[in-house]
């Protein structure tokens, strides 16, 4: 079952953090919890981890209240650095497993395979504030997964990572769930990630606007621009398509965007018979745009300008 929120609320004084907001963490699937800074996460994730109380609502794990004997199970990784610097590498695992309930042997072992799967193998021996800031990110990673959890929770995982860095934890992460784990991380960069994430819960002043599967959600927004690099005398051929919207035309490359209800083919189509499409692309909106059509909505719906 993994885990759900159910209407959680919470409220800093007059500030209203989460505001009712409600999704489920899968297991196998990696879910994005997504929204700009300040919209609720780190709020959240502290709930789910007891830090917080909600004030309303619930977090449910396998079908039951959540606890700290589960908790107690899970990894987490803040986003603030929580390792010491003068410890070595390697020592910081084993350190963090033992934390865990591990045995010295079952921690040093543990230590060792995760920091070959992460890149640091030949850095067991540094001190961890000699790292690079990459290189400690997965190393807290590492402290975070030692103990083999049933459930992962992430803040803000990838903030200040190079790209080299954002694709091994992207793979360990996939790897976690692929092995059946419950995967959840926080982010406000919504494009970066937007590949990696299955499921999305995306919140917006304390309230979810948009949940479900990324591919899901994508393609059914009604919203597609077909890309054309067309050598055609003119644009008369669009003159058929009034509801097709031209986004972008720069010398023989349009982008259109073209409503739900009219096939894209058919467009593709009548630039072809006008001209030499020379190359074409369907693209979906990006998560990005996904959340400001969804919080524009909810703000409709609230009455605010």
């Amino acid at each position: 079952m993994g885990l759900e929120i159910r209407d959680v609320e919470h409220s800093f004084g007059d500030r209203v953090a989460l505001d009712g907001v409600s999704f489920d963490v899968v297991p196998g699937v990696i879910t994005g919890l997504l929204g700009p800074n300040g919209a609720g996460k780190t709020t959240l994730l502290r709930i789910l981890l007891g830090v917080l109380s909600p004030d309303h609502g619930q977090v449910r794990y396998d079908g039951r209240p959540v606890d700290e004997e589960d908790r107690r199970r899970w990894g987490y990784m803040p986003q603030e650095r929580g390792l010491y610097p003068g410890m070595p590498a390697g020592d910081q695992v084993v350190y963090f497993g033992r934390l865990h309930g591990l045995s010295n042997g079952d921690a040093t072992s543990r230590a060792r395979v995760l920091l070959e799967e992460l890149g640091l193998e030949d850095r067991w021996g540094d001190r961890t504030d000699k790292l690079s800031g990459g290189m400690q990110q997965r190393l807290q990673l590492a402290t975070a997964l030692v103990h083999d959890p049933a459930v992962i929770v992430l803040d803000e995982p990838f903030a200040g990572l190079d790209p080299v860095a954002v694709v091994s934890l992207s793979e360990t992460l996939r790897q976690r769930a692929r092995a059946g784990r419950t995967v959840l991380f926080s982010s406000h960069q919504l494009d970066l990630v937007q590949d990696l994430c299955e499921d999305i819960a995306m919140v917006d002043r304390g309230r979810t606007v948009l949940q479900g599967s990324v591919a899901t959600l994508r393609a059914s927004s009604g919203r597609r621009q077909l890309r054309l690099h067309v050598q055609a005398p003119n644009r008369d051929w669009l003159l058929a398509y009034p509801e097709v919207t031209v986004v972008g035309d720069e010398a023989d490359d349009l982008r259109l965007e073209v409503p739900a209800d009219i096939d894209p083919l058919d467009v593709l189509d009548a630039a072809r018979a006008a001209g030499r499409v020379v190359d074409f692309g369907l693209d979906l909106p990006t998560l990005s745009q996904l959340f400001m059509a969804a919080a524009d909505r909810t703000l409709d719906r609230a009455g605010v300008s």
